[in-house]
């Protein structure tokens, strides 16, 4: 019925399970930090986090379940397609470097 969340094809060895509730949600809080400070302009003041886990916990008492992550190889994973590139870009946040001396070494290249 929803073939993205198929997980017939998977093994037990790509599940792994979260020491706890609250580390979890150190994690999730982290990857929905953005949507959060969108759905707190548009909600006058409410947070989208806390309305998540109160639905969810109206329905299945979040203090009561085991939470998994789930870290498939790409022959297993419902979400991989054959010829998609994953792109990893890494940054580093630098003050006061000025870059005006790196146009130096540049100066004699073809580019």
């Amino acid at each position: 019925m929803y073939p993205d969340y198929d997980f017939s094809a998977v093994n037990a060895h790509q599940f792994f399970t979260e020491e706890s509730w609250d580390s979890f949600k150190q994690i999730f809080d982290a990857y929905m930090f953005e949507a959060s400070k969108d759905w707190f302009e548009a909600n006058e003041g409410s947070t989208l986090l806390d309305t998540l886990y109160k639905a969810l916990d109206e329905v299945v008492k979040l203090a009561e379940c085991e939470v998994y992550s789930y870290f498939p190889d790409s022959d297993a994973d419902p979400f991989w397609e054959r010829g998609a590139i994953n792109l990893v870009a890494e940054g580093f946040l630098t003050d006061g470097i000025g870059y005006e001396e790196d146009g130096e070494i540049f100066d004699e290249m073809d580019m």
